[in-house]
């Protein structure tokens, strides 16, 4: 039997410096059936001639402007071809070149198979552990670039553009009242840089966090608990 396809999508825009690494990263992957779709901005920096360049590698890619990274990561899931999607946006990498054939191979096929990231920040690399989903309702329990899910589930739970930082957290519950299974694997995905991820983020981010747990939870207790839970964390930032 064929693999199952793979879409690995990456969103850029005005990365010259560093879009060729994505590029690379992906294509060293030792999975033999990927589809590599990359969705550019617009840019004007001379990222589209570096793309052009990987032509050959790249499955298709397009340049528009677009309303920020889930409206380009949206385009991307619908010219996913492939059964699952993976999201390697510009800057981030694959932890290593088995990333993907591990991923599948500690899967039973389900609609979400997510693992842990390394996370880069200031204070140097850490491994961040995937959280339980029982905590789902104070914390997602993935990265969205360290989960595989099944093209057929994302058409159907796009990124909706009304959040800035937290779409992927909505797309989560959006995904488990579909119904989705979950799968849990015990590898490090992807390399994720953190470092340009403001206080002012941080503040945008818990506040959406807030309300799209309080509307995907019920019970006047379990409401009670979100409010004090994101009240305190907002607090313990001083914003």
């Amino acid at each position: 039997m064929d693999k199952i396809k793979i879409t690995v999508v990456t969103v850029v825009y005005n990365a010259s410096g560093i879009i060729e690494d994505t590029i690379n990263n992906v294509t060293n992957q030792t999975y033999e059936n990927i589809e590599y779709i990359v969705v550019d901005g617009g840019s004007t920096d001379g990222t589209q001639e570096i793309i052009k360049k990987y032509e050959g590698k790249i499955s298709s890619w397009k340049s528009e402007p677009d309303k920020g990274i889930y409206d380009a990561m949206n385009k991307g899931i619908l010219l996913a071809t492939g059964d699952y999607v993976y999201f390697l946006n510009v800057g981030d990498k694959f932890y290593s070149d088995m990333t993907l054939e591990n991923m599948i191979n500690q899967s039973q096929y389900e609609d979400v198979i997510f693992g842990d990231t390394c996370v880069k920040d200031v204070e140097g690399d850490r491994i961040v552990k995937a959280y339980p989903l029982y905590l789902d309702w104070k914390t997602m329990p993935y990265c969205h670039q360290s989960v595989l899910i099944k093209r057929t589930f994302l058409i159907n739970n796009l990124f909706d553009l009304s959040y800035k930082i937290a779409a992927d957290y909505n797309q989560y519950h959006g995904l488990k009242k579909s119904l989705a299974t979950f799968k849990p694997i015990n590898e490090i995905i992807c390399a994720y840089d953190t470092n340009g991820f403001s206080a002012q983020n941080a503040k945008v981010m818990l506040r959406e966090y807030s309300v799209i747990s309080l509307r995907n939870n019920s019970g006047f207790l379990r409401k009670l608990k979100i409010k004090l839970y994101f009240l305190l964390r907002m607090n313990l930032r001083n914003i």
